[in-house]
């Protein structure tokens, strides 16, 4: 059963719907502030109070369009999710604007006008709602659980990265069981990871170590050995899960040959239809997060142009989805007469084709505090409205750096991938480090999020962000 079926889920979904359209609510009346201070005063708590009603009228015309529509329309997919959610959006739309004509009293002196702008800006948050709750059940459905009790079924060395990653998503680790004969307990002492045993007596360990899994990451069994591994977990009861190393390739399936089982790696596809729901997404999020980041970005814009001479806004051309170039978006960080790129090549910090100097001279001291906290990013929110750019994805590329001449075949290759997906403001490098991460690690990451692109996949990734433009990691 996917989790979208889950009770749980749904409870989540409709408390996350009721928020949004709550906080909708207020930026719709923020929204015509703006768009007419002179006619349109700020709220005063009284007001806020006599608006309750109306308000309360929606969150419960909402609910029962929801309850209709989804009796109506099956299916549990995110694209029917979100499908129910524009359709009972709209209906309780239509519904409020009759409700509004017809009894005056319910809704106060609220206009029909105001409940027409309301519902794309409801339809948004309640995107950006539905986003964070599937994001938010995603990663509680991807967890171990907590009674789990693992063991790796290896030699030392080839065991120790894995237990290091499963450790670091805290996955409960008993230890190390190594093939053949005569190996003792302090063999994982270095890794500080008990060895429990040898292969041969795996039953007894997992009586012993009660184990719940049991993960097959060796090269050194014989096929003999790893049959019988299989057939006692399986006989206790223990699931036994493979490692099959880093692989490219999008979705895997296995495929039943004779006697020997395939594991098919089929190549990425993007269908019509998650290409038109992220890019909703993006126009929703971007359009919304413009209007409430209007009075920052603002502000933002006087001190650049206050605190050093030329333009606020830094522009460039970038390699986009395609290897289509566009004009590139930021606020400007750095003194229009820096020094020469070329002159600083010799204290570059960074491998490849990535350029990083950690205390660039080049870089203003407001600058210096808009790139730690990502700040200087937020113009591109323009590049995604227009379609430049994704949200969510790989970071987009200088043209200078795709020059034929200087691009050695892996980079090219690597670039090839990248033009498959729309560039984003924030992927994987921001999550994973940023600044921090070397060349390879870059495109590693990269190639990763081309080949597993999932809607899940970013949504736990714009979830993460927050918290790491907020500690400023790895940003310079």
């Amino acid at each position: 059963m996917s989790f979208l079926d889950q009770p749980r889920y749904r409870l989540m979904q409709w408390a996350a719907d009721l928020a949004a359209l709550s906080l909708a609510w207020l930026l719709t009346l923020q929204i015509r502030f703006w768009l007419n201070p002179i006619l349109a005063t700020p709220l005063t708590m009284g007001e806020l109070r006599e608006l309750a009603p109306p308000l309360t009228a929606i969150l419960v015309i909402w609910s029962l369009a929801a309850v209709w529509v989804r009796s109506r329309r099956g299916g549990s997919s995110i694209g029917v999710n979100l499908l129910n959610a524009a359709e009972s959006v709209l209906i309780a739309g239509v519904v409020t604007v009759v409700v509004s004509f017809f009894y005056r009293e319910l809704v106060a002196d609220l206009s029909r006008g105001f409940v027409l702008m309301y519902v794309p800006v409801s339809f948004g948050m309640i995107l950006l709602g539905r986003y964070a709750a599937m994001a938010a059940m995603f990663e509680t459905e991807s967890r171990w659980p907590s009674e789990e009790r693992l063991a790796i079924v290896g030699r030392v060395g080839e065991a120790g990265r894995l237990v290091r990653d499963l450790l670091s998503e805290q996955m409960p680790v008993a230890g190390i069981i190594v093939p053949g004969a005569g190996v003792g307990a302090g063999d994982g002492a270095a890794m500080a990871t008990p060895v429990l045993g040898t292969a041969a007596s795996l039953g007894e360990i997992i009586n012993r170590e009660k184990l719940s899994r049991v993960i097959i990451a060796s090269s050194g069994l014989e096929a003999e050995e790893l049959a019988a591994c299989e057939g006692v977990a399986h006989r206790m009861g223990v699931p036994v899960a493979h490692v099959i190393g880093r692989v490219s390739g999008g979705a895997a399936r296995y495929r039943d040959v004779g006697a020997v089982r395939l594991l098919e790696l089929h190549p990425p596809r993007f269908t019509r239809r998650q290409e038109m729901l992220k890019r909703a997404v993006d126009i929703m999020a971007s359009s919304l997060l413009l209007l409430a980041l209007a009075p920052l970005l603002a502000l933002i814009w006087v001190l650049v142009r206050a605190t050093s001479r030329g333009p606020a806004l830094y522009k460039a051309p970038r390699v986009g989805k395609g290897g289509r170039y566009f004009t590139f978006l930021k606020f400007r960080s750095m003194y229009i007469d820096g020094v020469d790129r070329a002159k600083l090549a010799k204290t570059n910090e960074k491998s490849g084709h990535l350029f990083k100097i950690r205390n660039d001279p080049r870089i203003t001291p407001l600058g210096a505090v808009l790139r730690r906290y990502s700040l200087d990013e937020l113009p591109q929110l323009i590049n995604v409205l227009r379609g430049d750019m994704s949200l969510i994805g790989p970071r987009p590329l200088p043209s200078a750096d795709l020059q034929p001449d200087g691009m050695s075949r892996d980079f090219q290759l690597w670039s090839e991938t990248r033009a498959r997906v729309m560039p984003g403001i924030t992927g994987l490098w921001q999550i994973s480090g940023r600044s921090d991460l070397n060349f390879e690690q870059m495109v590693e990451l990269d190639v990763e999020y081309v080949q597993t692109w999932s809607l899940a996949q970013d949504f736990k990734i714009l979830l993460q962000t927050p918290l790491v433009v907020l500690t400023g990691r790895g940003a310079y």
